[in-house]
């Protein structure tokens, strides 16, 4: 498969911080700078995400996408992710659970820009899109109530109802 993500088992905290107002905040928060990270795998490419930095930066974009791949039967997005050690541009574009991410590499951690955009564009089913990410979100979920985040925090509902919505795990956790 050419989209692949290990959630891999960062440690947590265990900080709260009553002025985070919402799950992006509170995500950077939560986790440490030392921790494991995310990895994702773009055609048998290797990038780590940061929980703290990277993925933090990216929930509401990536939560927004899931929801758009789940409601609507066909579409595309443009996503910027901003982050300094994930800064890639992806044009996602779905029909008839099909989808193609065409993207443009600029930085990322241990400097594979040029050998990603060698292999920029990435199709896959979209079920199996929205399965890579069950396990990340499981796994934020699990960090945030650990910490004495809940419901009320602005996002969580989204986040736990995006999890829900998705009914299998990805490759690595089947």
């Amino acid at each position: 498969m050419n989209f692949v993500i290990q959630a891999s088992k960062p440690r947590i905290s265990g900080e709260y911080n009553l002025g985070d107002r919402d799950i992006s905040e509170a995500i950077e928060t939560i986790f440490p700078m030392n921790t494991e990270s995310a990895i994702l795998q773009w055609n048998c490419i290797s990038i780590p995400l940061s929980y703290k930095y990277d993925i933090s930066y990216m929930i509401w974009d990536i939560l927004n996408l899931l929801e758009q791949l789940q409601t609507e039967p066909q579409g595309m997005m443009m996503i910027q992710w901003l982050p300094d050690t994930f800064r890639v541009d992806w044009k996602i574009v779905w029909k008839d659970n099909q989808m193609t991410i065409k993207s443009y590499w600029e930085s990322v951690v241990g400097g594979l820009e040029e050998l990603l955009n060698q292999k920029p564009v990435i199709s896959l089913k979209i079920d199996n899109f929205l399965y890579e990410w069950k396990e990340v979100l499981y796994t934020l979920i699990c960090a945030l109530k650990d910490s004495g985040y809940k419901k009320n925090l602005c996002g969580m509902e989204k986040l736990e109802y995006q999890f829900a919505e998705i009914s299998k795990n990805g490759v690595l956790y089947s």
